[in-house]
């Protein structure tokens, strides 16, 4: 059987979908991944025969900084939002909106290109990423099931759908505009957040354990070495990097001085870009330049981390507590999902930036995640909860029964 994984092209929409296409790879049946040009690297790293999608939107320079603003400009917004959007007004609505039409926009730019791949390479079945549209629309086309894969929490309300749970317009003109009857809804949805972190349940739903892949590395040999002080690592994701450049790390820079102030060893992670441009780093402080979260976690006390789906489930399924520090909507979800379980604390930049005890807030949080044992506790009791999760390839057989079923 052939499988055709098609994911957005950002790496913390393409790596969750990595092990289930291994686990299909290892099982004997042909796959191929499908993604954007600008995470080839990204793609071909992950061992893979691939596919190299060209088409993208071409924003001008003014529609990319509306684009930022809009996202990093919003205030915090009603906890537990995603699940009641009806707690929301009338400019957040309008902002989902928004956020959904640019990532319909994607969608229409690579639908062509991945119908023609499909054409070609005659794929059983589609498996896409949560906010990868085209894939839907490729499967349309080429009479074949469509399974979507989750990448987190984030998933719900559907990015596709206006505030009143219709299909966007511009959602509906993907299927119509090529002759094609709208999919509403995929024949299955592969969820893999542990249940007591969803946002919200859907029929159909395909469970499977969380594996962390953040990409290929190597364990830098200093971690091999008897810690003499609890460890926190600190990242902050490849989103808000690539969106805001040397921006991003301002909240952890923050947290990097607070911290400084415990008896810790500290380690930033991050791109080796961002780390040649930080400056007036805490002495003593460790440097992970690219390094892949899964092969640092298990060595750490605690993570301190931006929100990221990615991120928070990687530093679950190592039973690590987290602190998280969000500064956008969709960053506020698996943080307060992660909190709501008791495996980690919760803060919006939007609120603390301006406090002048921001680094006390920030000190405290982390010395309450090391001092108090209940969230080490509640973070083991997630991580076993993920492990007892079906794995990957405890699915595949799930998944081909769908094809000529």
């Amino acid at each position: 059987m052939r499988v055709l994984f098609a994911s957005h092209g950002a790496a913390p929409h393409l790596y969750p979908m990595v092990p289930l296409a291994w686990a299909f790879r290892a099982a004997g049946h042909e796959v191929r991944l499908a993604s954007q040009t600008r995470i080839r690297d990204q793609l071909v790293r992950c061992g893979l025969p691939a596919f190299e999608i060209s088409g993208a939107p071409q924003w001008t320079d003014a529609q990319r900084r509306e684009t930022v603003n809009t996202i990093y400009r919003q205030g915090p917004w009603p906890p537990r939002w995603a699940r009641d959007p009806g707690a929301l007004t009338g400019a957040q609505r309008a902002y989902l909106e928004f956020i959904g039409r640019r990532l319909i926009a994607t969608a229409e730019a690579m639908a062509d290109e991945l119908i023609l791949i499909g054409l070609a390479w005659r794929p059983d079945l589609i498996v896409y990423d949560q906010i990868t549209f085209a894939g839907e629309v490729a499967a349309a086309r080429l009479g074949v099931p469509a399974v979507r894969h989750l990448c987190g929490t984030v998933a719900f309300p559907r990015a596709e759908f206006d505030a009143t749970g219709e299909p966007l317009a511009e959602y509906a003109r993907l299927f119509s505009s090529r002759g094609l009857p709208m999919v509403r809804d995929p024949l299955a949805w592969v969820d893999m957040t542990p249940p007591s972190m969803r946002v919200a349940s859907v029929p159909n739903t395909v469970d499977v354990r969380y594996v962390p892949y953040n990409g290929a590395g190597t364990v830098p040999d200093w971690l091999a070495e008897p810690a003499r002080r609890p460890r926190v690592c600190v990242t902050w994701g490849h989103t808000a990097a690539i969106a805001l450049g040397d921006e991003a790390s301002r909240p952890f820079l923050l947290a990097l001085e607070a911290i400084a102030e415990l008896d810790v060893e500290i380690i930033v992670v991050t791109t080796a870009e961002q780390i040649e441009r930080l400056t007036g780093l805490p002495p003593g402080t460790r440097t992970a330049a690219s390094a892949p979260l899964h092969l640092i976690l298990p060595y750490c006390d605690v993570l301190v981390q931006q929100g990221g789906d990615g991120t928070t489930l990687t530093a679950a399924s190592c039973g690590v507590p987290q602190l998280a520090i969000s500064r956008k909507p969709d960053a506020e979800v698996s943080p307060g999902q992660l909190a709501g379980v008791g495996a980690g604390i919760h803060l919006r930049y939007q609120e603390i930036r301006d406090d002048p005890d921001a680094a006390k807030i920030i000190r405290t949080a982390v010395e309450r995640l090391l001092s108090e044992p209940r969230y080490r506790d509640a973070a083991r009791r997630l991580r076993a909860e993920i492990e007892r999760q079906p794995a990957p390839a405890e699915i595949v057989p799930t998944l081909t029964s769908l094809v000529g079923g």
